[in-house]
């Protein structure tokens, strides 16, 4: 029975090991929501890249300039499948949120990922998840 103690750990330590990482970018993700910036940029390029399954994925690449700092480049840590078209950036602009400590650290307007409370709940999940693991092995061990 020694295995399954070692398999429940394991897996315990799978979930703990996911959940920190997500609980990272839950935290990111807070950080930027709250003390976060808009501004407007401007769209440089788009880099395309592949998703390793034949698809495209095209993120923005934007460069603007703080108040009392120097111009940032940064790209869209978010994609698309598609390519923007015609009229995806009016003038070539788009309103970005950045984080002031993090200028690179952008969010593109119609480009945002995942919700905060998104990740808040996979985290939430996850934690729950191991410590009902080792919960119910605790209680059936002979």
């Amino acid at each position: 029975m020694w295995w399954e103690w070692g398999l429940c750990g394991v897996f315990v330590l799978l979930l703990v090991a996911i959940g920190i990482g997500e609980g990272h970018d839950a935290w990111r993700k807070f950080r930027l929501s709250t003390r976060g910036e808009w501004i407007e940029a401007d769209v440089v390029g788009v880099r395309e890249d592949d998703d390793g399954e034949g698809g495209a994925r095209f993120y923005p690449v934007v460069a603007f300039t703080p108040p009392g700092s120097d111009r940032v480049v940064a790209e869209s840590p978010h994609y698309k499948t598609y390519p923007p078209g015609p009229g995806a950036f009016p003038d070539d602009r788009v309103r970005v949120l950045y984080d002031p400590l993090e200028p690179e650290r952008i969010e593109l307007h119609g480009y945002r990922g995942d919700g905060l409370v998104k990740t808040g709940v996979t985290v939430l999940l996850l934690f729950g998840c191991a410590v009902f693991v080792l919960v119910a092995k605790v209680f059936t061990a002979p």
